[in-house]
């Protein structure tokens, strides 16, 4: 699949400013403008394949500790139905609006070329190289608004899903993917990080029982797709690494995909390897001969293209694998064997039950059984010593993230 992030898109860093609160009248200056920009490579991308994307702008009145006045977030979405499985949605999602050192500062140049201009560019491409392409499951392409101001437009998203009664798998979330010089000094193009929790937003006080007893903390959904994600880049990418951070999101900091793990869906934060804060929330200025602010020229292309790549295949391998196995459960106790069971789904032709150290960060032995299976003994391989998974793959064999056994780890 061929990229194009090139420095010819407005997104990058045109309309001045695309602060929350900026004009949304004019068509050359401000977050209204940018959106129907949006909108309009959506739709540009849309005739393109026949009218395969639903365009739709759900919007919500909002105010919080840095939305003082009532103020109308507006998200701009791309569906791709899918061709066979259309409840299951896998989501890409970017934020538009950017700021500058004071959050509430919605009139000096803004232009967010990296945070999150970088984002929109792989979100943007990826409907424009998936929507080519016939997939099993529905991809939506998400530009979000109101981030800078308290992860509004992930939460109008998580809201407009559930009112649909979406099946999200996954949530990949892009903010700040295109930079490749960091703050520390040290240049990195091979490398990028994703972000995952490790327990559920959602969990109950009997679940986080059950999971501090039989384990399961580094086993959630998004921690599982974080391993998917990691595996891709391994096999399929040249010339980069993904580098697994177990948090929900940096340290002290937060970003859209936070609102979907707080509505129950899988979701991961990707995000370049080293940062550079000069870059990152600044005034446009120059200081002790240091430049500051988010401009054109602090975007690596090359290594933005290849962060698009790792997403594009990414949605691909999610959208044509089956849906992750339901109803993983696991029993051995004071026995040398483990036995998993799950329900069997269609669209499988063999289910793949994994297993690892648990001190180890990626999944290590896998057997394999028929689509007719619903349970595998594995003789002599103690539940006390493992943690164990199930995975779920297509007759072309295409594979979902695994899923842990019980609460902890269901999608």
């Amino acid at each position: 699949m061929r990229t194009s992030c090139t420095r010819r898109s407005p997104a990058w860093s045109g309309f001045g400013t695309r602060h929350t609160f900026s004009d949304t009248r004019s068509d050359t200056r401000g977050i209204g403008a940018a959106r129907r920009w949006v909108q309009s490579r959506f739709g540009a991308i849309a005739r393109d394949c026949g009218q395969c994307l639903e365009i739709v702008t759900p919007s919500q009145v909002v105010t919080g500790a840095r939305v003082p006045q009532p103020s109308e977030v507006v998200d701009v979405l791309a569906i791709q139905r899918g061709a066979s499985d259309p409840q299951r949605v896998i989501l890409i999602t970017a934020h538009l609006d950017s700021r500058v050192s004071d959050v509430m500062d919605s009139t000096r140049d803004a232009p967010g070329a990296n945070d999150d201009g970088s984002g929109v560019a792989a979100v943007i491409e990826a409907a424009r190289v998936l929507s080519k392409h016939k997939l099993r499951a529905t991809l939506v392409y998400a530009v979000l608004s109101g981030e800078e101001q308290g992860l509004y437009g992930g939460k109008l998203l998580a809201d407009y899903a559930r009112a649909q009664g979406w099946q999200v798998e996954a949530d990949l979330n892009n903010d700040i993917i295109g930079n490749s010089h960091g703050a520390d000094g040290v240049h990195d193009n091979s490398t990028v990080r994703v972000f995952s929790e490790g327990t559920k937003a959602l969990e109950t006080p009997a679940q986080a029982n059950r999971r501090r007893y039989n384990g399961g903390e580094v086993d959630s959904p998004s921690r599982n797709l974080a391993r998917y994600i990691a595996g891709l880049a391994e096999r399929v990418l040249t010339n980069l690494r993904v580098r697994m951070v177990y948090r929900t999101d940096r340290y002290g900091r937060g970003g859209d995909q936070v609102p979907l793990l707080e509505a129950g869906f899988p979701a991961v934060r990707i995000t370049e390897a080293h940062e550079d804060y000069t870059r990152q929330h600044q005034d446009l200025r120059v200081e002790g001969g240091v430049r500051y602010g988010d401009t054109l020229d602090g975007v690596d292309f090359a290594y933005l293209a290849q962060v698009t790549r790792l997403n594009l295949v990414t949605l691909a391998a999610l959208a044509q694998a089956p849906a992750p196995p339901k109803g993983v459960t696991i029993e051995g106790a004071v026995t040398p064997h483990t036995t998993l069971r799950w329900q069997p789904q269609a669209g499988v032709a063999r289910y793949r039950v994994w297993w690892r150290d648990t001190t180890a960060a990626q999944w290590q032995h896998s057997r394999d059984v028929d689509a007719g299976a619903a349970q595998l003994t594995l003789p002599n391989v103690v539940i006390d010593d493992w943690f164990f998974g199930v995975s779920a793959l297509s007759a072309d064999g295409h594979e979902s993230p695994v899923v842990f056994p019980g609460d902890a780890g269901s999608f």
